[in-house]
């Protein structure tokens, strides 16, 4: 019914006529879509499609009019808002408005302040993070290790020792506070201003402090000679400039500060509401909320874009660790944030470009690479708004966890199992073969665009764990025998590849001879003319903003932030198969106004369904 399905029960109705239980017979009918119901909307009325009549005013037979009463109306707006009642205070200002079309005024013009105010950016946050229901990172090894960090854990020496108050990696280097290496040597020092606190000077101590170009690591137990400038802070390397390849620790033991969920400003709770953020931040600041998927930027405190950086470097862009854009206020305070932050404040949600942060998450709107065709390594995968946000690359470690997760949260896909159907055997391709291909035909065209990223290892303080984006730049390559299996490419996410990234699948379009003449063909991520998804044909664009266009040009996007906005103010989902004409128009609409949140969701709260109640 189109009905707001979370407002109180109606009041009881006396001496019921006949037309009592007729009328809404009809409205259900002619809503639904089911029957023939005569009853048609108005020629100009903002909800044609939905059958049901605009509300009235004049009484039938001894009946209540269909128009809320404007007090009721005030608490519609009100929980659609800002998901609260209107206050007593809200409520006597409404009634000392005057007469009913006075008091209505006073609603539409609640409506305009609220729209404005901080506590609507709040409602479609929690909005955003109800719809996409991100999990947190997992973790990779024992509590407190998630690896998304990719920064070692360093703590201040504590009092009565010779370095108190200088920082030391929280493990390995036992014997720095007393200011010495373990053969008995002066342990290294160094003063720099740290990224976590902009303005100041702390000190190192030990290794943290070494500032060579090489270091020394240990592999099964054996010195192995490292590059710290791709290192990482690995072994007897250091943390670099301003310690940016360190993360400093407060607490009593390192990682739990970023590790647990309770924690809003760790850096695990942050990576998994970005994407939520980030679809606040376009309906606060009137951004099309296409953005989400199709952008170049994001939105993210200093604490979690330090994971971008990281990523970057790890990945060979050691410009990165000079670069002070990302952490240095100055360098940010005119960057769009959040309205409960001041510009500027490092705990801001602040809008930043991705590709800036980590350049493998390229600006580029067209990027091709046919791995199939061309040799050499790819440039990376075009950011894609939260699509390439770690906190969903991350939450989701397969490729067709992503796809499927995608299709079901930003085009309102229906993955659900077969019945009553007869399948060919099963032999190699769920996308080809068996029962599974009922979903995955839809699936692998969709998961073949996030193929390029891959997690291996347990985290060690938050860097122990790797991230790969596979045949990307000039470190995430491998010899041809990592196809084999043997050692060390045993383990994940080289067996997952080995089982699931087959030759002349679905999911992995390339020929056997094409996999043995180049093992990074495998890793093709966009799809192929001779396929297409939800009907359309992709333009060639690799990762996940190739998916990104498919969903939109096909109008899935669309209309899925249609039905949830619409359920998030109305109450209720439309049924695209019952309602067809009615989420027509509603999209209609909603893309005249440039796809923004602020100006649809106002003019659902102006609509005669939303008016309606009994």
């Amino acid at each position: 019914m189109c009905l707001d399905a979370r407002l109180e029960p109606p009041a009881p109705v006396r001496s019921p006529s006949p037309l009592w239980w007729v009328l809404p017979l009809v409205v259900w009918v002619g809503c639904s879509g089911e029957g023939n119901s005569p009853v048609e909307p108005p020629g100009d009325s903002q909800d044609a499609g939905c059958v049901e009549p605009p509300p009235t005013n004049t009484p039938d037979a001894g009946e209540r009019s269909d128009v809320l009463a404007p007090s009721r109306l005030l608490r519609r707006a009100s929980l659609a808002l800002r998901g609260i009642p209107p206050t007593d205070a809200e409520y006597a200002e409404q009634e000392a408005a005057g007469d009913a079309a006075a008091q209505r005024a006073f609603v539409d013009a609640f409506v305009d302040r609220t729209l404005k105010q901080p506590v609507f950016y709040q409602t479609m946050f929690e909005h955003a993070r109800d719809w996409f229901n991100i999990p947190l990172v997992p973790r990779t090894a024992d509590e407190p290790e998630y690896g998304l960090l990719q920064q070692r854990s360093i703590q201040r020496c504590p009092a009565g020792t010779a370095k108190a108050g200088a920082w030391k990696y929280f493990r390995g280097d036992a014997t720095a506070c007393d200011g010495l290496k373990a053969d008995g040597s002066p342990a290294e020092e160094r003063n720099l201003e740290p990224w976590w606190a902009p303005g100041t000077t702390v000190t190192l101590v030990g290794g943290a402090a070494n500032a060579s170009a090489t270091g020394t690591t240990n592999v099964n137990g054996n010195p192995v000679t490292v590059n710290c400038a791709t290192a990482g802070p690995e072994g007897t390397c250091g943390c670099g400039p301003n310690a940016v390849r360190c993360h400093a620790d407060f607490q009593q033991y390192a990682g739990w500060e970023d590790y647990v969920a309770y924690n809003g400003e760790g850096q695990r709770r942050l990576a998994s509401e970005e994407p939520a953020r980030l679809y606040a931040h376009l309906a606060w600041h009137d951004r099309p909320m296409t953005d989400l998927i199709l952008g170049t930027y994001s939105v993210a405190p200093t604490r979690l874009q330090a994971a971008y950086v990281m990523q970057g470097i790890v990945g060979g862009a050691t410009g990165l660790l000079d670069d002070d854009s990302w952490w240095r206020p100055s360098r940010f305070s005119s960057a769009p944030v959040d309205p409960e932050h001041s510009p500027g404040d490092p705990l801001a949600w602040r809008e930043y470009p991705v590709p800036a942060r980590n350049p493998f998450f390229l600006a580029e709107r067209d990027y091709r690479f046919d791995p199939r065709t061309q040799t050499g390594a790819s440039k990376g995968i075009p950011a894609a708004g939260m699509l390439t946000s770690l906190g969903f690359l991350n939450a989701y470690p397969r490729e067709r966890v992503r796809g499927a997760r995608a299709l079901e949260t930003l085009a309102c896909e229906v993955l659900a199992p077969p019945s009553g159907q007869t399948f060919n055997a099963y032999r190699r391709d769920p996308g080809t073969e068996g029962p599974c291909q009922h979903c995955h035909r839809r699936l692998d065209p969709a998961a073949i665009h996030f193929k390029r990223y891959a997690k291996q290892g347990s985290a060690s303080e938050g860097y122990g764990a790797q991230y790969f984006m596979p045949g990307v730049g000039t470190v995430w390559h491998w010899p041809a025998r990592w196809r084999t299996g043997e050692y060390p490419y045993g383990g994940d996410p080289f067996s997952h590849w080995n089982r699931w990234y087959a030759p002349d699948t679905l999911l992995t379009p390339v020929t056997e001879a094409q996999a043995q003449t180049n093992p990074e063909a495998l890793f093709v991520d966009f799809l192929p003319p001779e396929h297409t998804l939800l009907g359309q044909v992709s333009d060639g664009t690799v990762g996940p903003l190739g998916f990104a266009k498919l969903i939109v040009a096909a109008g899935a996007f669309d209309r899925c932030v249609v039905r949830h906005l619409h359920a998030q103010v109305l109450g209720r989902d439309i049924d695209p198969a019952k309602e067809a004409g009615y989420l027509d128009e509603q999209v209609a609409r909603y893309i005249a106004d440039g796809r923004k949140v602020r100006p649809y969701v106002k003019s659902l709260t102006r609509s005669d369904l939303f008016q309606r109640g009994r």
